[in-house]
């Protein structure tokens, strides 16, 4: 009985002692979820003041009020209008203001309509990318360009200030003959008041948009003249670019009238009493239930109290993403990728790696046949990418020649979960791309004997260790790859402040400081400015990371965790390649990324092997122009066959 009582006691300690423990992890998991949610809310804060001084520095512009605009300035700002015939480097906020007045005040009224703005802030800097709708209007006339903007920012005294701003021009539309009669203008000291707009053609323009948000087809057909003409010059194909006639409208609008929708409106006078210029935002959802929320800017001209004439400018991708019947150009955030009128499609897809739930894409091939076995490979990118960047642009184009591919994002990336972010650890990204290589052995449509890994830029080295370590990767093809050790690494980051050491010790700092507070430190993982960055580019010398035409946007994190510079500086991704048996297939490019590292790893290898230069392209057009990318999966798509 003594013995009984002694294991009773022994067993009340030991669920008490593990109550204690679920209490404690309990309160762990709480308090680093609070932490989690002050961090976020921190950086909310910061990405709304930052965006209230984007939307206040364009509206200023627009009103010319420039002490407004210099105020919004630091000192001494980079800008790039190349795109649009102008100069670029670094100005004081006098120089710029001094070229804008020479044409800006020449145009009766400008509107800049701003959207799709993404906001990354690492202590006190911070990068955005941007779209906008600039209409430009003179004469009874306008010319408009749909560009990207790509700025960065500096925390000065409490206080954001626009450091950078680097314009991309995507689409322009109408006279474009108009900047230089403004020009003239300002030069001739013609400069144009600003004219109220005119109350009853504002109202014909309320009436259009009262109708079309009360769902009512015959209003909304009412506010048009019989001749009505509605211009689309933005429109992608397979969507009309102009409309002409009350049939046509009707034909048009019957489709929309189930869509529940609200429109913000602004309105800006011309000299031309019936014509208005409309700045709207449109917040819709479709009849299926799917988001339709784009950014147009209008103008609208009215005969006898009905429009005649409308031409309205919105943002075509927003449109091929969203709304009912189309998609999406291709399959990655460039021209490059596989089109999706091509055949391949795109499943979503998760998988678990060591407990965290990973999120990814599966290309199917063409004419795809549930009952068949293809060809499969596993796609990943360079450091910090995510997986519609360079990782679905080859994945999507490799599949269009039946190979069934899967690009993910790393944990800790994108919409993968993991914690925390934007941590770029050599270990965490092995263990992922052999979970990525098991989701494939167990798709039933996956020949298991043809199993590749396909690593580009940074991600080569990750892909050579694991298919070091995993004999289901048959074949182990590089492209573009930045492979480096310790020592070549020491070359390139000691030129940065404080060098490598410096930097091995911030990783340090960063790896206790969040063990004793949860709080992780970050710096911005690509900047023109910023020689603190993880990829300090100063001059647009490589600016895959930042230009909205490029890579960056929402779904580019453009951060870097300090705490990543121990596991980048330490990796060794040339030493791979002796523990390599599988054939290893290598495209690259004299002018890409640390050459020199491919050659010490090609010498590792004691197996099959081939490489191929392809010194006509560098390392970013090896990213994402369609020219190279086409030229380097040529190479890998015959070597794989």
């Amino acid at each position: 009985m003594k013995k009984i009582l002694l294991i009773l006691v022994a067993l009340v300690g030991l669920m008490a002692c593990k109550n204690k423990a679920r209490t404690n992890d309990n309160q762990n998991d709480l308090a680093m979820e609070t932490i989690l949610n002050t961090t976020e809310t921190k950086t909310a804060q910061e990405q709304k003041l930052i965006q209230e001084l984007l939307t206040s520095f364009f509206s200023e512009v627009d009103n010319r009020n420039w002490d407004e605009v210099a105020s919004k300035m630091a000192d001494s700002v980079y800008t790039d209008y190349t795109a649009l015939g102008g100069d670029a480097g670094f100005k004081s906020p006098n120089e710029i203001l001094t070229g804008w007045k020479a044409m800006l005040p020449g145009f009766e009224r400008t509107a800049h309509q701003i959207h799709n703005e993404a906001i990354w802030v690492a202590g006190n800097r911070a990068t955005a990318t941007l779209e906008a709708i600039a209409t430009h209007y003179l004469n009874n006339d306008e010319w408009t360009v749909f560009v990207g903007y790509d700025t960065e920012f500096i925390k000065e005294n409490d206080t954001w200030k626009l450091a950078r701003i680097d314009l991309s021009l995507y689409d322009q539309s109408g006279n474009g003959d108009l900047p230089a009669q403004a020009m003239e203008n300002v030069k001739n000291g013609n400069v144009p008041a600003f004219a109220k707009a005119d109350n009853n053609t504002i109202a014909a323009v309320e009436n259009f948009f009262n109708a079309l948000e009360a769902r009512n087809l015959k209003n909304v057909l009412a506010t048009l003249n019989e001749d009505i003409v509605q211009e689309m010059p933005l429109s992608p194909k397979n969507f009309p670019k102009s409309l002409n006639g009350i049939d046509a409208m009707r034909n048009q609008y019957i489709g929309v009238m189930d869509y529940t929708q609200s429109y913000e409106r602004e309105y800006y006078g011309t000299s031309n009493p019936n014509t208005v210029l409309v700045k709207y935002n449109g917040t819709v959802t479709t009849g299926e239930g799917k988001p339709y929320n784009n950014s147009y800017v209008g103008l609208f001209t009215i005969e006898n109290g009905k429009i005649s004439r409308f031409i309205e400018y919105f943002n075509p991708n927003i449109l091929l993403n969203s709304w009912p019947g189309l998609q999406p150009e291709t399959y990655s955030v460039h021209k490059a990728g596989a089109r999706t009128d091509s055949g391949v499609t795109q499943e979503e897809i998760t998988f678990s790696s060591q407990g965290v739930l990973l999120k990814g894409h599966l290309f199917l091939p063409a004419n795809f046949d549930a009952s068949q076995k293809y060809p499969a490979a596993v796609v990943t990118g360079s450091w910090t990418s995510v997986k519609e960047q360079m990782p679905d642009e080859y994945a999507s184009v490799m599949a269009k020649d039946g190979f069934i591919t899967l690009t993910f994002d790393f944990t800790g990336f994108g919409e993968s979960e993991g914690q925390p972010r934007q941590v770029e650890d050599y270990n965490l990204k092995i263990e992922d791309i052999k979970a990525a290589v098991t989701f494939l052995t167990n798709h039933e449509n996956v020949d298991t004997n043809e199993i590749s890994g396909l690593g580009v830029c940074a991600s080569s080295g990750y892909m050579a260790h694991a298919t070091a370590q995993d004999a289901r990767i048959k074949k182990l093809v590089l492209v573009a790859p930045w492979l480096h050790n310790p020592e070549i690494a020491r070359s390139i980051y000691d030129m940065r402040p404080g060098g490598t050491d410096g930097l091995l010790q911030a990783a340090k700092e960063a790896k206790k400081r969040y063990a004793e507070t949860g709080e992780m430190e970050y710096v911005l993982a690509a900047s023109e400015l910023d020689p603190l960055s993880a990829m300090y580019v100063p001059h647009g010398a490589f600016d895959y990371y930042l230009s909205p035409a490029k890579a960056a946007g929402k779904v580019y994190d453009n951060r870097f965790a300090v705490s990543s510079w121990e596991p980048w500086l330490t990796f060794d991704g040339i030493a791979a390649g002796k523990e390599i048996k599988q054939p290893v297939f290598i495209v690259h490019s004299e002018s890409g990324a640390v050459p020199q590292g491919a050659k010490d790893f090609y010498g590792h290898l004691k197996g099959e092997k081939d490489i191929v230069w392809l010194n006509d392209y560098n390392q970013q057009q090896l990213y994402f122009e369609e020219e190279a990318v086409n030229a380097a999966m040529n190479e890998v798509v015959n070597y794989l066959k």
